[in-house]
């Protein structure tokens, strides 16, 4: 698979979803599979492929600073394993292929009357246009120029799902600007697509619901909009506009997968890792678990504190060094684990909220501050806050700002890494972080009343003054699609984590 990574067989094994369908007509022969089994399958693989202990875990969690490691802090200090670089890459090209497979079965003449039993062909078309626009965004911000696809667009470049095996021939890398253009027409297509009220079954988010898919469409493109509104002002402005009209407009439009605790195939990423695997190897990070207590930042304690860091064995919550060596970190002994409710076996993953679409809406008014206060309120109904201390941590919040709004959402986007990761690039908010090359202490409270303080320094295994701006292309793409990944390399200014992605310039 890894030779062909760009063409995959669909493959939906029933114990993966939730998703009550009958996949085979016989148990020795595979059938056709219904998209219904698709599209469960790719919502909730792709977050236990993307939010896991490697991808997630072992990448932009740690370089956000929301986490962590315990034991192996080179990856925290931007030394990544090619391995997980190589499998991201994969997961995300093989969602794509199934993505596209939905789109195959409703367009195909022997194949779309048989279909429109689990939605109408356009509908089903149109989800599967919108999860494709998902997985390709989450693709050109790791890598930058990317092999790219695109239903509603003729563009020569966009080869990247359109390989076969027997020819071998290799997809070219499409810019950037193309994709993200494409990314924002695509959503704008796909949520005009949808008729009716209902999408697909097998839904995962939504269970079908049409208007809630606009919703999530519309969103989602206003998130991409304003992230290039630094590269493209004209295009940007006018999807921002276009998408704010009709938007997520509480917590129940949340887009996102619920775990189940029936068995250890379904149960969540992180609990996975944790007591599955038994890899108690993250923690949270000292700056995350600072802004939380009120000690870093513009804000007080934080009440969403208790879902999202437990208390040490000494009844403190303690973040876990950053950036240190591993011997360094392996010497502290005081830090907290994740909150109860993140290693939960039935946690929801999102794959986006209503708390930023309010962010994103506080912004493009001018930072506005009851935007600002419904996405700080929207967060917190979501970790599980009560009414009474949501209404009085909102009404004790500074005034909207840039500082003050961006730095809720980085607390509000904790366990969405990628996201967090993408927006520090764009903004250089929070500057709760510390940098490649600082110091700092860290003050340990003791049961007996006493503190004792440890002082650290971040220290870089790769040569970069802060955070990475994205991942060297996977070596297998360099060795197997060589020509064209070259091409890319120089198009974009050298295949370097420091290299700036389009919309940074």
């Amino acid at each position: 698979m890894r030779i062909f990574k760009y063409y995959i067989l669909v493959v939906v094994i029933a114990a993966l979803t939730a998703c009550e369908v009958e996949y085979y007509d016989s148990p020795n022969a595979a059938a056709v599979v219904p998209t219904p089994g698709i599209i469960n399958r790719v919502q909730k693989q792709l977050m236990t492929d993307t939010r896991d202990e490697w991808f997630s875990g072992r990448q932009a969690l740690l370089w956000a600073q929301y986490w962590g490691q315990v034991n192996y802090t080179e990856e925290d200090r931007f030394q990544y394993r090619e391995t997980v670089n190589e499998g991201g890459w994969d997961d995300l090209y093989m969602h794509a292929e199934d993505l596209k497979a939905i789109i195959d079965l409703n367009t195909d003449e022997a194949t779309k009357a048989d279909m429109a039993a689990y939605g109408p062909n356009v509908n089903q078309i149109a989800a599967a246009r919108i999860m494709l626009a998902y997985v390709f965004h989450q693709a050109v911000e790791v890598w930058g120029d990317i092999p790219y696809y695109s239903y509603g667009s003729d563009d020569p470049e966009f080869q990247a799902l359109d390989l076969v095996v027997g020819d071998q021939k290799y997809p070219a890398y499409a810019s950037q600007a193309k994709i993200y253009a494409d990314l924002l027409k695509e959503l704008d297509e796909a949520e005009a697509q949808i008729t009716g009220d209902y999408v697909i079954d097998g839904d995962n988010f939504f269970n079908g619901d049409a208007a809630k898919w606009k919703k999530f469409a519309n969103s989602l493109r206003l998130r991409i909009a304003n992230r290039i509104k630094g590269a493209n002002a004209t295009l940007a402005n006018q999807h921002i506009a276009d998408a704010s009209g009709n938007v997520m407009t509480s917590n129940a439009d949340n887009a996102g997968v619920t775990y189940t605790a029936d068995n250890d195939a379904n149960t969540a990423p992180m609990y996975a890792a944790f007591y599955i695997s038994n890899r108690l190897d993250f923690a949270p990070a000292h700056t995350f678990v600072e802004l939380l207590k009120g000690e870093r930042g513009p804000f007080g304690w934080d009440p969403r504190i208790d879902a999202m860091v437990a208390d040490n064995d000494e009844g403190f919550k303690i973040g876990i060094p950053v950036g240190a060596s591993r011997d360094v970190v392996g010497d502290f002994e005081w830090e907290s684990l994740p909150g109860d409710g993140i290693l939960d076996p039935k946690y929801t993953e999102l794959f986006m909220e209503y708390s930023e679409v309010c962010f994103l809406l506080s912004e493009n008014n001018g930072w506005d501050q009851t935007w600002y206060e419904k996405g700080v309120a929207a967060s917190m109904e979501k970790w599980g806050v009560d009414a009474a201390t949501i209404a009085s941590y909102v009404a004790g919040l500074p005034a909207a700002s840039e500082e003050t709004v961006l730095t809720q959402k980085y607390i509000a986007l904790y366990m969405q890494p990628y996201e967090a990761w993408a927006e520090y690039r764009r903004t250089g908010y929070p500057k709760t972080l510390v940098m490649p090359g600082q110091s700092y202490d860290v003050v340990v409270p003791r049961a007996d009343g006493s503190t004792t303080t440890f002082s650290y320094e971040f220290d870089p295994l790769v040569d970069l003054t802060d955070l990475p701006n994205r991942i060297n292309y996977p070596l297998v793409e360099q060795n197997l699609n060589g020509e064209n990944n070259a091409a890319a390399a120089e198009a974009i200014g050298g295949d370097a984590m420091d290299t700036k992605l389009w919309w940074q310039k």
